[in-house]
């Protein structure tokens, strides 16, 4: 077959790629569009303050306040007393020296009233990002979750991730002799997904 007759039987499969290349491409696009145009539509300023205006009562709880207030080290019980065992942050958040989070707190909440409570990754934010949020107002507080230069590196997608983990959820079964988060957890989680289905803007900061 000479080099003419085999340029004549390329160029129609050569065209057919093309033109699926191509639509395959402006599908994409279109797609892209559409999922534009969704966020958009779903973006209300005004929704998604009022749903983290419901997550703050939570995050102020001891339950999670016990891990993220002031001070290099986590604190213990409703009254947020300081860790009694004289813990500190670390490195990494996850302990110092020979006294580690690990020596007592395992995946899991060991059985009996008052026995270490435990989930996977137990342990304090490290000390580059602390999220310390004690004392912050909730617009405040708001800005610090979602900031990547402070939360981890996270997006608001990974935000709401982060939440789900059993971490977080533990604040609800924390193990005998401890009050659980007194809302309920379902109510939570879907306050989470409407802040962030709607734009995950914050709270205005209120004057005095």
């Amino acid at each position: 077959m000479n080099r003419f007759r085999q340029s004549a039987l390329l160029l129609p499969l050569l065209a057919s790629f093309l033109f699926l290349t191509s639509k395959a491409g402006l599908e994409a696009k279109s797609a892209n569009r559409d999922s534009v145009n969704q966020d958009s539509a779903n973006h209300d300023d005004a929704v998604a303050a009022a749903a983290f205006e419901e997550l703050v009562p939570v995050l102020r709880n001891p339950r999670c306040m016990n891990c993220h207030s002031s001070g290099d080290y986590p604190r213990q019980g409703d009254d947020m007393h300081r860790h009694t065992m004289e813990v500190r942050r670390g490195p990494d958040g996850h302990g110092l020296n020979a006294v580690k989070c690990s020596t007592c707190h395992q995946d899991h909440n060991l059985p009996g009233i008052h026995t270490p409570p435990g989930a996977p990754d137990w342990g304090l934010p490290p000390p580059s990002m602390p999220m310390i949020w004690e004392g912050l107002s909730d617009h405040h507080l708001c800005e610090l979750l979602k900031d990547p230069q402070q939360n981890g590196h996270r997006s608001v997608a990974k935000i709401v991730e982060h939440i789900h983990t059993p971490l977080v959820l533990w604040a609800w079964d924390p193990g005998e002799g401890r009050k659980p988060i007194p809302s309920s957890e379902n109510l939570f989680l879907s306050a989470v997904e409407r802040w962030a289905a709607h734009g995950a803007a914050c709270p205005l900061e209120k004057t005095k």
